[in-house]
């Protein structure tokens, strides 16, 4: 068996912005937007074979999403 990390990232706001966001999220990568009227709550599920990766992975949303969210 081999080894895997995962990691989830949980963003709730704007259902504007979730869109944005998700749009931001690389192919491959899986979420999911559960909206409640006007306000949305994004998880971005991020996995990796090795820890040094997840941690690159979850630092490149977090750079991506940084300019997004108001």
């Amino acid at each position: 068996m081999a080894e895997g990390f995962t990691t989830t990232l949980n963003w709730q706001g704007s259902s504007i912005i979730a869109q944005r966001l998700a749009k931001l999220i690389p192919e491959g990568t899986n979420f999911e937007i559960e909206n409640d009227g006007d306000v949305a709550k994004l998880t971005v599920f991020v996995e990796s074979d090795g820890l040094e990766q997840l941690r690159t992975d979850v630092d490149t949303l977090l750079t991506l999403f940084s300019d997004q969210d108001e």
